[in-house]
C-alpha cells in the first residue's frame, strides 16, 4: 500500500523585524475590527426617504472602512511574512492593488453616495428622487466607478491565494491555508455583510491560528 504523501515544513526567514506582542495584534486585530464592521453595513429601504435616514451613518461607515483597509493590508503582509513569503509579487502587488483600487471605490462610492443622501434632505422632495434614482444603482452600473471594486477585489484575491499557497508549501495546518482562501473567495461577493464578514472573518480566524503558533516558533528559534 502506498504511504500517504506528506508536506514537509521548510525553514521561514522573517523579512520584517516586527515581533512579540506587537506583531500578534497588527495580525489579528484589522480583520476581526472590520469582519464585526461589515455586520453594520448600512441597509437603507429601498426608498429616497430611506436612503436619508441612513446617509450620516453611510458616510461615516464607509469612512471607518476607508481606516481600516491599510491596517487590514498590513495584517496580510504580516502573514505572508510568517510564512516567508512578505516579498514576492504577488503579495506585494496583489496588496497594493486592494490599498489603491478598492480606498478609491470606497471613498466614491460608499462615502460619495452617503455625502449625496446627506445633502439631498435640505432638497424638494422631487429633487430627492432625483438624487436617489442617480445613486441608487450608480456604483454597481458606473463604468469607472464598479472597475474599481473589480480590480481592488482581484488585488485581494491575488495577495490572499499567495498566502494561502505559501502556507501550504511550508506544511501548515490544512485548516490554515483554507481560511485564507476562502478569505480570498468570499470578497468576491462584495464586503456588506455576509460576504463582507465571512471574508474577513476567514481572514482573521487563519491569523489566530498563526498567532497560536508564534510563541512556539519563536521558541524553537
Amino acid at each position: 500500500m502506498a504511504a500517504e504523501a506528506t508536506v514537509e515544513p521548510v525553514e521561514v526567514r522573517s523579512a520584517w523585524e516586527v515581533s512579540g506582542t506587537l506583531r500578534a495584534v497588527l495580525i489579528v486585530a484589522p480583520p476581526l475590527a472590520l469582519a464585526v464592521l461589515e455586520v453594520f453595513h448600512p441597509r437603507p429601504d429601498e426608498t429616497a426617504q430611506g436612503g436619508m435616514d441612513v446617509a450620516t451613518w453611510f458616510v461615516a461607515f464607509h469612512v471607518i472602512q476607508l481606516v481600516l483597509i491599510g491596517p487590514v493590508a498590513l495584517s496580510v503582509l504580516l502573514l505572508a511574512d510568517e510564512f516567508g513569503r512578505a516579498q514576492t509579487w504577488a503579495v506585494r502587488i496583489g496588496m497594493g492593488i486592494f490599498l489603491t483600487f478598492y480606498s478609491a471605490y470606497d471613498a466614491v462610492a460608499g462615502i460619495g453616495t452617503g455625502l449625496a443622501l446627506h445633502t439631498a434632505r435640505d432638497l424638494t422632495p422631487t429633487q430627492q428622487d432625483g438624487i436617489w434614482d442617480a445613486v441608487e444603482d450608480w456604483p454597481g452600473l458606473d463604468p469607472v466607478v464598479f472597475p474599481l471594486a473589480i480590480v481592488g477585489t482581484l488585488g485581494w484575491v491575488v495577495a490572499l491565494a499567495a498566502v494561502a499557497l505559501a502556507a501550504r508549501r511550508v506544511g501548515a495546518p490544512a485548516v490554515q491555508w483554507v481560511l485564507f482562501a476562502l478569505a480570498a473567495l468570499f470578497l468576491m461577493g462584495g464586503h456588506p455583510f455576509p460576504f463582507g464578514t465571512l471574508a474577513f472573518g476567514s481572514l482573521f480566524l487563519g491569523a489566530l491560528l498563526v498567532v497560536a503558533g508564534l510563541p512556539r516558533r519563536a521558541a524553537g528559534g
